[in-house]
C-alpha cells in the first residue's frame, strides 16, 4: 500500500471512529441486528445508503490531496 493509499485509509478511520463515537453500543447493536430482518429491497436501499456515505467520506478525506483520485473495487464491500 502506498503512502497516500495509507494516509486516506487512516482518515477514514478517524471518520468511523468520530461516528463510531457519537452512537451508543446498545444503538449500534440495535441498528446491526436489524440488518438481518431486511427484505431484498431493503437490503439494496441499505447498500446504496452505504455506498454513498463511503463516497462522501472518501470525497472528505481527499479534500487535502492534490490529486482527489482514488480506486475502490465495489464487490470487496460486501463479500
Amino acid at each position: 500500500m502506498n503512502m497516500k493509499n495509507k494516509n486516506m485509509l487512516e482518515q477514514l478511520k478517524e471518520i468511523e471512529q468520530e461516528l463510531m463515537d457519537e452512537l451508543s453500543p446498545e444503538s449500534y447493536e440495535q441498528v446491526k441486528s436489524m440488518l438481518s430482518c431486511f427484505t431484498a429491497h431493503e437490503t439494496t436501499v441499505y447498500k446504496a445508503g452505504y455506498l454513498d456515505g463511503l463516497q462522501a467520506a472518501i470525497l472528505l478525506s481527499h479534500e487535502n490531496s492534490a490529486t482527489n483520485s482514488y480506486t475502490l473495487n465495489i464487490d470487496d464491500l460486501f463479500d
